[in-house]
């Protein structure tokens, strides 16, 4: 068990065990199917940006995972997009996740500060959310504390 909740950016080496943390996450929260290719699609952008084009204008992220290759403890994954209504980017959390084995820990608190960073890092502001039905009261409580809120969903 890691004894901090150290945040580093991810790197090939992590791909199985954030797949491994991906359908944890999927198997609590998934509100549609499972889609293999397009996490894989997703992920390997992510994690192997060397093989991305100059001239693709594809998605571009970044993953910051808790725990050393082969064992990892959590992670929070996001991708810079764009409202369908501006130019203007944003930092898009796609997943933030905590092993159940760890959730005692400060994990979740240090995935936060660590989407925080990227926010100061690129300038980018942020837009996460909890689209939860487990622990939702909790996870939305330690969100208010660290964020500023901005609407709802339903």
């Amino acid at each position: 068990m890691t004894q901090t909740s150290t945040v580093r950016i991810a790197t090939k080496d992590d791909f199985k065990e954030i797949w491994r943390l991906f359908l944890c996450v999927h198997k609590e929260n998934g509100l549609f199917p499972l889609s293999p290719d397009k996490v894989n699609f997703f992920l390997n952008r992510v994690l192997h940006p060397e093989m991305i084009h100059e001239a693709d204008t594809g998605p571009r992220g970044a993953i910051g995972v808790i725990g050393r290759a082969g064992s990892l403890e959590g992670f929070a994954f996001m991708l810079i997009g764009e409202f369908w209504y501006s130019n203007s980017k944003h930092l898009e959390e796609l997943a933030v996740y905590v092993d159940s084995e760890h959730r005692k820990s400060t994990h979740a608190k240090a995935l936060i500060a660590w989407m925080k960073d990227q926010v100061e890092i690129t300038g980018i502001p942020l837009i996460t959310g909890i689209i939860s039905n487990h622990q939702t009261e909790a996870k939305c409580r330690l969100y208010g504390r660290m964020l500023p809120k901005v609407g709802e969903f339903f």
